[in-house]
């Protein structure tokens, strides 16, 4: 009896409709960094597929939000890629501590970010983190967040509006920070906006 590649074994299987959702899951794993790019796949990874829903577990709340605003790009490319017809992408960084940690991590810099999220008005090159090393702790994590907002916010600009420090990119393109243009403020008889 000759023996099949293990290869050719889990297709088999795969194709079985109790193993199918395994191999649609395996083949997004295996494109993940093409769909996403090499940087965000580092800060992103999926962790399930369950009813057409991708779960994708970030490395902080700040990813979760900014893969969330780009979720239907992100959806496109993933139904491009692997054409599985996925109803929806979720990102949480629930997931991100259970998972194990890669060896081959490298440290990101504004120039590896993908171009559309260097694009995005609020974005801030000092955010990238210095390091990808994962704090120990939740509270370690806070306090890693909050000295970096903290730094930020010293180096940023005030609204014209509401005095509050805000990106560059968010004064160059509305004249004033994000939470001011949302709520519609309306400027000043021969104010600037």
């Amino acid at each position: 009896m000759a023996l099949d590649p293990i290869g050719h074994v889990f297709h088999q299987l795969e194709q079985q409709p109790r193993w199918r959702n395994r191999g649609q899951f395996r083949q997004i794993l295996n494109r993940w960094p093409q769909i996403v790019g090499e940087v965000v796949a580092l800060q992103a990874a999926p962790v399930r597929l369950d009813q057409g829903v991708l779960h994708v577990a970030v490395s902080n709340p700040m990813w979760a939000q900014t893969l969330t605003l780009e979720r239907l790009t992100i959806l496109t490319k993933v139904n491009d890629t692997v054409q599985l017809g996925l109803k929806d992408i979720r990102f949480s960084s629930g997931d991100w501590y259970r998972r194990q940690a890669s060896p081959k991590l490298k440290t990101p810099t504004p120039a590896t970010l993908p171009e559309w999220l260097r694009q995005h008005p609020s974005f801030e090159p000092r955010a990238v983190p210095l390091s990808l090393q994962r704090p120990p702790t939740p509270e370690a994590s806070f306090q890693r967040w909050s000295s970096l907002t903290q730094q930020m916010a010293a180096q940023q600009p005030l609204c014209p509006r509401c005095h509050s420090p805000c990106p560059g990119g968010e004064l160059k393109r509305w004249g004033r920070c994000s939470l001011c243009a949302a709520q519609g403020f309306k400027p000043a008889r021969g104010g600037r906006f």
